[in-house]
């Protein structure tokens, strides 16, 4: 495998572990490599997200566009089997133990999207008073379903 390609891996499955990890009353912020890390309570938590300006809202956005980019990636590979097959008419290609690296990849993705739905509900338990944000957090455990449910279709 590419040092790219493994590369952007790590990410995924790191952030994913991440959020997997999450507990009731942690928060999140988001380091200056984009990774997502937990923020667990501790005093003057608030000032520190205050003076860092860490919020919620950012947050999340950086969870969707997780969610974005992992869906992207996979589904290009995809359609890149699909062409190399010249099977875009049949639409049954998938990705199988011959397709080692993508195989693993995608299955270890869907086994990181299933578990990373607990951590996400956690972190509405922490928001439950925030409504907007519960409805946000809501709309990403069904897109991380959505995708692991159409990524298992894909093998």
């Amino acid at each position: 495998m590419d040092k790219e390609k493994e590369n952007i891996l790590n990410f995924f499955y790191t952030n994913l572990d991440t959020l997997a990890n999450i507990n009731d009353c942690d928060k999140l912020f988001i380091d200056s490599n984009n990774m997502i890390k937990i923020d667990e309570p501790y005093m003057f938590q608030g000032i520190w997200r205050y003076c860092n300006n860490i919020s919620r809202k950012d947050t999340m956005h950086v969870i969707n566009k997780l969610l974005n980019d992992i869906e992207i990636y996979f589904n290009a590979i995809y359609i890149k089997n699909l062409d190399s097959k010249n099977t875009l008419v049949n639409k049954t290609v998938k990705f199988n133990e011959n397709d080692k690296i993508n195989y693993v990849a995608l299955t270890t993705i869907i086994q990181k999207l299933d578990k990373s739905i607990k951590g996400i509900e956690n972190l509405q338990k922490t928001y439950s008073t925030d409504i907007e944000t519960c409805i946000g957090l809501n709309k990403i455990i069904e897109k991380t379903k959505s995708l692991s449910n159409n990524f298992s279709k894909m093998i």
